[in-house]
């Protein structure tokens, strides 16, 4: 099997990452991702650290890939190339967005509140 390096970008700073041939795009992507998460997160909490901002993209993350199985009592997520009619899916990508910013909100004040108590004596 091949193996194949893509570079993406986050915060400013390039990463090296192995891929199976033919997964580049897929990869680059995914960072794509990832750095437009951190960007969000830049613009609500300021550089507090790249170790604070890549654990709050990780949880936002994680809590995207929660939802679906939260939403559907614990089933099954439909696969990503199934697409549901028009409205319905404005609808839920509307409700997705409205729940990530609230996840991303709940994490910068955690942080800030994590933050806080660090600097205290």
């Amino acid at each position: 099997m091949s193996q194949s390096v893509v570079t993406i970008r986050l915060n400013g700073h390039p990463y090296q990452i192995g891929c199976g041939a033919g997964e580049e795009d897929h990869v680059a992507n995914l960072g794509a991702e990832v750095e437009s998460i951190m960007q969000s997160l830049i613009g609500a909490v300021g550089q507090i650290g790249e170790a604070r901002l890549l654990a709050m993209v990780a949880l936002i993350l994680a809590d995207r890939a929660s939802a679906p199985a939260t939403a559907n009592n614990g089933q099954a997520a439909p696969a990503h190339n199934e697409q549901p009619a028009t409205s319905a899916s404005t609808e839920s990508e509307d409700r997705a967005a409205a729940a990530l910013e609230d996840a991303a909100l709940r994490i910068a004040r955690l942080t800030s509140m994590l933050a806080s108590d660090v600097t205290k004596p």
